[in-house]
């Protein structure tokens, strides 16, 4: 999901040297009022088994194209460059087992007490940064937080709320997405900072389990702005009509990580319950949440603050979406999501509810980590979702993809081998 017009005054800027320096000047200054909360395994570690040097920090170094995240590491291990020694840093699951050994009441617990601790919400959309940080590390990142350097690139400002979803039997999925009560974090917010014509909504949800990785997926309506200052205005998917003009342009940076932009996948949801009980993936085409039209925003002020005061405000069990489940595809998703016409085979999960007050937070914004899934790895598992009647994968892209034809992750062979 991508970055809006608004980068456009910008971009000539973005590329300079200059703008480097501001951006990473900024970083450290925001960074600086991070309280020391994040996951007590800070110790970062590299694809070939090196050590970060305590004083740098993983990063998208602009020697690589600022695509992967590198430090300089310790002793004489690594990549040889005139600035020293470096590699590619890991986040890989291996990286955090004792993170991700804990149950999911406890990783709900450390969220919510670092989610709730300061309410401040960042002061700014970091238009910059969009350039000069790594789309792979979204995809790639399982760990609890984002590196200590990043900076959300889109949706920076949102409020959390912790939700209940229960799903109805009649599911056929597995995982998160089977019978039963689904628990975790919803975070919205606008993708980009709110103009005269109102917000682009965007959802993030992050669903903790036990002993295994996180669930996590992203959702929006359009890349955008709505027209309006209602975030409960439209439906919300993993699946976006392409965008055009300079908007598609914008999308090229995710195509770093991924074939197509404007889907993301489902499948590992699906590989583990919340329980930690591991399953042969069975997920659909794509999800859909059907705002509850009783909920509206903007009524008290067409600001950022106003439209996440009036989220703080939804009473404890509010019902915010009805979830769908799309078994296939309708049409050839060509036209921009609106309502269930574009869900093929609808079944109803059931309504996600707050189970908590929402809020707006610091930590939600500077560090709460909500990893993206490649659609690759969907299409690899179930390669009939690539073509159905009249979808057609390619024209959904907007290019010609495979199943198979992911970039190269970060530190693999064959990826960029110059200086960091």
């Amino acid at each position: 999901m991508v970055s809006l017009v608004k980068i456009a005054p910008l971009a000539v800027l973005a590329w300079t040297g200059h703008a480097a320096r501001v951006v990473h000047n900024k970083q450290k200054a925001h960074r600086g009022n991070m309280p020391a909360d994040t996951f007590a395994g800070e110790t970062y570690t590299t694809m070939e088994g090196c050590t970060c040097l305590d004083d740098s920090p993983c990063w998208a170094r602009s020697g690589e194209g600022s695509q992967c995240d590198t430090c300089y590491t310790k002793d004489g291990c690594g990549r040889w460059a005139l600035g020293g020694r470096w590699d590619y840093c890991d986040y890989r699951p291996s990286t955090v087992e004792s993170w991700n050994s804990q149950s999911f009441q406890s990783k709900t617990d450390y969220y919510w007490e670092r989610i709730t601790a300061n309410t401040t919400r960042y002061p700014e959309f970091p238009l910059l940064s969009n350039v000069f940080s790594s789309v792979i590390t979204s995809f790639d990142n399982f760990r609890p937080e984002m590196p200590a350097r990043r900076e959300k690139l889109i949706h920076t400002v949102g409020s959390i709320c912790k939700f209940d979803l229960q799903i109805s039997s009649s599911s056929p999925y597995t995982g998160l997405l089977a019978p039963g009560l689904q628990t975790g974090f919803i975070r919205l917010g606008s993708a980009a900072e709110p103009g005269s014509d109102g917000l682009t909504p965007g959802l993030g949800l992050k669903l903790p389990r036990n002993g295994v990785p996180d669930g996590s997926f992203v959702m929006l309506n359009d890349l955008g702005s709505s027209g309006s200052w209602n975030f409960f205005l439209k439906s919300m998917s993993n699946h976006l009509a392409p965008a055009s003009g300079f908007l598609a342009i914008l999308a090229k940076k995710f195509e770093e990580a991924s074939q197509c932009p404007y889907q993301v996948g489902l499948s590992d949801l699906a590989k583990y319950s919340q329980d930690g009980t591991q399953h042969t993936p069975r997920f659909p085409f794509k999800l859909m949440m059907i705002a509850n039209p009783a909920i509206k925003t903007g009524a008290n002020g067409e600001n950022l603050d106003a439209v996440h005061a009036e989220m703080d405000a939804l009473p404890v069990g509010t019902t915010l979406y009805s979830v769908y489940a799309c078994a296939e595809a309708a049409g050839d998703e060509m036209t921009k999501p609106g309502d269930l016409s574009s869900c093929g085979k609808p079944l109803l999960l059931g309504d996600l509810t707050t189970s908590s007050q929402c809020t707006t937070s610091w930590y939600g914004d500077a560090s709460f980590h909500i990893r993206h899934q490649r659609i690759e790895e969907d299409w690899q598992l179930e390669p009939g979702y690539m073509r159905q009647g009249s979808y057609d994968v390619n024209q959904a892209c907007g290019k010609a993809v495979t199943a198979d034809g992911a970039p190269a992750k970060c530190g693999t062979s064959g990826m960029l081998n110059d200086d960091a």
